[in-house]
């Protein structure tokens, strides 16, 4: 009985949590509002960046000898990492992967916006697309900085994208008892901290990717 009980009373904490979120209880940066306008910009932000890389990537398919938009210099170009392993982690082109999240983050954060209530699923499947998302682009963060030693444009924007969502949808999900009661304290803690963690996460790739691309820098300035 207890376990019968146990996914109705989660729901009732969920519910609660929510109508608090609503009210304007809970920090700013967890609230309805807020995080469906971040899943609104940075989901067309990502969109328009997967979109641009998609062009680019057929436009090289079209003719590999032509200079693609991004191709700026020999430290600014994308077609290294279009070529690369890291550019089809999953056997096709990351792209793809990138049209179809950043649109599904962009209608939920429209509904978001809206105040349109999605169900917890939806959010705990978000939840599960960010965290494999943040892997990807810290794999592909290290893969530029150390193998490739080339910065991509598009992909760089993705990440500029990516990491809000990741911290802001977490803490929200946290926050707003998405994975039971007890994570919601640590989710309104950790909230209040939210916009540090996103800076300190920006110095922290500058400096991963300027770490393996110091030597390539260096000789390109000689």
């Amino acid at each position: 009985m207890d376990a019968e009980r146990q996914p109705v009373a989660n729901e009732a904490i969920g519910d609660a949590v929510e109508t608090s979120a609503a009210s304007g209880e809970l920090p700013a940066a967890v609230r309805p509002r807020t995080t469906g306008w971040v899943m609104l910009i940075c989901g067309a932000i990502g969109l328009l960046a997967s979109f641009m890389l998609t062009l680019e990537s057929f436009h090289y398919l079209e003719n590999p000898n032509a200079s693609l938009v991004c191709d700026i210099s020999v430290l600014v170009t994308c077609t290294p990492a279009m070529n690369s392993s890291a550019g089809s982690l999953f056997g096709f082109p990351n792209v793809i992967v990138g049209l179809i999240s950043f649109t599904l983050v962009l209608v939920a954060g429209a509904l978001e916006v809206g105040e349109v209530r999605l169900p917890r699923w939806f959010y705990l499947g978000l939840q599960f697309g960010l965290i494999v998302a943040a892997c990807m682009i810290t794999y592909f963060q290290w893969f530029i900085g150390f193998q490739l030693q080339a910065l991509c444009i598009w992909c760089s924007i993705i990440w500029l994208a990516t990491i809000p969502l990741v911290v802001l949808v977490t803490c929200a999900n946290l926050a707003r008892g998405r994975f039971g009661a007890a994570a919601t304290r640590a989710g309104i803690a950790i909230a209040s901290w939210a916009w540090v963690i996103i800076a300190v996460w920006y110095i922290a790739v500058t400096g991963l990717v300027l770490a393996g691309m110091w030597d390539a820098i260096r000789l390109s300035m000689l």
